[in-house]
């Protein structure tokens, strides 16, 4: 697996990062059991970069693939969310749900709406 830095950060990911939207309901709408073990197969094969966000419902997948996992894991996750109290407590939210001490780049979604 090639890795090279997160822009001008020191955080250092895999050129190759797992959308996790694709495991969830949203899309092939895999059991837990089932998206886990597909983001734990990337994981194994070197994979450290996790793309998420709160609407994706897929905190669940992750945090049952992250179980027993000792190689570093980078998340990166999104809010819906537009105002800085709602930011906060989906931060808090993705932390919570992925037991996590750190979200390591949380963004604010795409808006749509005014």
């Amino acid at each position: 697996m090639n890795y090279d830095y997160l822009g001008n950060s020191r955080i250092r990911v895999s050129k190759l990062c797992f959308g996790a939207l694709t495991i969830g309901p949203l899309q092939a709408g895999l059991s837990i059991s089932q998206g886990a073990d597909v983001l734990r197969h990337a994981l194994d094969m070197g994979v450290n970069f996790v793309d998420t966000a709160e609407l994706y419902g897929t905190y669940p997948y992750i945090k049952q693939a992250l179980k027993g996992f000792s190689g570093s894991v980078v998340i990166a996750s999104k809010s819906y969310a537009y105002t800085a109290e709602g930011m906060r407590q989906s931060l808090e939210k993705a932390r919570r749900e992925l037991d996590r001490d750190v979200i390591d780049n949380f963004l604010l979604h795409e808006q749509e709406s005014a």
